[in-house]
């Protein structure tokens, strides 16, 4: 049955926002919570296990620039084929695997098919599909892979509690991934490759933006783009902000326990930040119409310091709330601003290079887990950690407001 234009990219858009789903709840949102189990088995020490957490996001970021290749030299179709064969042998590996090594090594290929199925591809098809609906489309896009922050804790939590056996949890997502490597492989595609007039796509009107929001009218080449200070601004917001959130993904569940919080409140207060964090996603697709990015942007680098600084001194239920609305909507609306940022100010044309970049750039965000891990064994706790985290993000937020838009 042929799926005809209308209904295609709506389809279409389903499949990547199933991707970004997976790909966080299989990887980030559960790590944290699975490493225990494994630290439990194997003896290993906080840093030996934050290693694996910081070389995922290593490979997220070094892999960055690929998906922007990979898209140009191959198509977007062969590279969400690729990510996910990569993302199965990664499960594979730290399912099967005896050791640490094995932890890395799988660890490392789970970062490099993150990439090559997370944002680079998933925005690009969406502006290539969407793009009179950009601004709400990617929001939407990422409000729903932003719900699987949601599953992925309680998902650890059932099968290990149900199995007491934690590799389960790794052979789950390999099957999970194979199922969606099939569906990419029978649907996705490139919008008017020259099929017959049944399978084009309409033309699509450029999506309407409030007076108050700066949007470019002509693309920027890519390494003029790169020549603006703006670009780097938005790139450090990102990448404080995942080092937040990395860090609070590898260690807030342990952290919480060793405040005398249980598994059971900890998991639903990592649950509940995942939900605001999607939730926010969806707030801010909508406002980016309406209020600049960059207001948003620093409103979310807001939303991260009162995260963090509620997180340090979480020992109660008044704190886990502030905790989980303050973290989960700066990173929530971060992710969404700068994304929608980089398109306002720099165009559609080089935008899978440019967010490619971006990425590979955030990598110094891999820091914080090991750091992090070091600081605590130094300290006896993670409370530190987090309150240095705050005072990085208030620096950032005065260069994001001082932000004006890029001029060539």
């Amino acid at each position: 049955m042929r799926i005809w234009a209308p209904e295609r990219r709506w389809w279409l858009f389903t499949i990547a926002s199933l991707y970004f789903f997976f790909i966080t709840a299989a990887t980030f949102s559960s790590l944290g919570v699975v490493l225990p189990y494994m630290i439990e088995e194997y003896s290993w020490s906080w840093s030996e296990a934050g290693t694996g957490f910081s070389l995922l996001a290593l490979l997220v970021g070094l892999a960055g620039a690929l998906p922007a290749w990979t898209i140009r030299r191959f198509g977007i179709k062969a590279t969400y084929l690729i990510g996910s064969v990569v993302m199965a042998c990664g499960f594979i590996l730290i399912a099967a695997g005896t050791g640490l090594y094995s932890f890395w090594t799988g660890a490392s290929l789970l970062g490099v098919g993150f990439a090559l199925c997370a944002t680079v591809p998933g925005i690009h098809l969406i502006t290539d599909w969407l793009s009179d609906r950009r601004s709400f489309a990617i929001g939407l896009y990422m409000t729903l892979g932003g719900l699987g922050a949601v599953a992925g804790p309680p998902a650890v939590t059932l099968i290990v509690s149900h199995t007491d056996f934690w590799r389960l949890h790794w052979w789950s997502m390999t099957a999970a991934i194979l199922a969606l490597t099939l569906l990419a492989g029978a649907f996705i595609t490139k919008r008017n490759t020259g099929n017959d007039g049944a399978d084009a796509a309409t033309p699509l009107q450029d999506e309407k933006t409030s007076d108050k929001v700066f949007r470019t009218k002509t693309d920027w080449r890519y390494r003029d783009a790169l020549r603006t200070p703006q670009y780097y601004v938005i790139v450090a917001a990102l990448t404080l902000t995942l080092l937040c959130t990395l860090t609070m993904n590898s260690w807030a569940f342990t952290h919480l326990g060793m405040l005398g919080i249980s598994a059971a409140l900890a998991t639903l207060a990592l649950s509940a930040d995942g939900a605001v964090n999607a939730l926010s996603r969806a707030l801010g697709g909508i406002l980016a119409t309406r209020i600049d990015p960059k207001w948003l942007l620093v409103a979310a680098l807001v939303g991260e310091l009162i995260g963090m600084l509620a997180l340090s001194v979480a020992d109660n239920p008044v704190a886990l709330v502030i905790f989980a609305v303050g973290e989960g909507f700066g990173f929530g609306v971060c992710f969404l601003a700068t994304a929608v940022l980089l398109l306002n100010y720099f165009g559609e044309k080089n935008n899978p290079e440019l967010l490619g970049t971006m990425n590979f750039l955030t990598t110094a965000a891999m820091v914080g887990p090991v750091l992090a891990g070091y600081i605590a064994g130094r300290t006896g706790g993670f409370s530190v950690v987090f309150q240095l985290n705050a005072a990085l993000l208030l620096i950032m937020i005065v260069f994001v407001a001082a932000m004006k838009p890029p001029k060539k």
